[in-house]
């Protein structure tokens, strides 16, 4: 009766925890979503005056990470079609923020590139958003911080680990 009784706390304990972590990981989360609302809503007014599609936004990130491109390269990128990574650049040209030049190496081809109007662009909207992040993170007492820096990175070791061994999004 003892050993059965043993057992039985066990079980009810091992519920606990996993019930307590299920807690922990719902708040964990929640917090998340209400820091990404605030960021959003505080990076708005950089975004909310630009006229550019999704697309055309995604092609200018495109753009600066990767550097020059032909359209099949950026269609590729984009996960669209040629057509209408044509359009994109087309648009994108006529407001000033790419470029199109001759291929040095293969005149056949033409490459697209960001002008400086379009990185400065990227460049303004990236540092915005990272200079609020900095803001706001120096507010933290430096208790919170260094929590919230251990738990990021706990996070990212996480995250890296998952996507090297391809279980990304699979949650296991």
């Amino acid at each position: 009766m003892l050993l059965t009784l043993r057992e039985a706390t066990k079980d009810t304990n091992m519920m606990r925890d996993e019930e307590d972590l299920a807690a922990k990981v719902r708040a964990a989360v929640e917090a998340q979503r209400a820091v990404v609302q605030a960021m959003h809503s505080a990076s708005t007014p950089d975004w909310a005056h630009l006229d550019l599609s999704m697309g055309q936004l995604k092609a200018l990130v495109a753009l600066a990470t990767a550097g020059e491109m032909n359209v099949s390269e950026l269609a590729e990128w984009l996960k669209t079609s040629k057509p209408s990574a044509s359009i994109l650049v087309d648009r994108l040209v006529h407001l000033g923020y790419v470029e199109r030049m001759e291929d040095p190496d293969d005149r056949r081809r033409t490459l697209v590139m960001l002008s400086a109007t379009g990185r400065e662009l990227v460049a303004r909207l990236q540092r915005s958003g990272g200079e609020q992040m900095e803001g706001w993170m120096a507010q933290l007492s430096p208790e919170d911080l260094a929590a919230l820096t251990q738990g990021l990175r706990a996070l990212a070791a996480v995250v890296s680990r998952e996507v090297a061994g391809g279980n990304a999004g699979d949650g296991g």
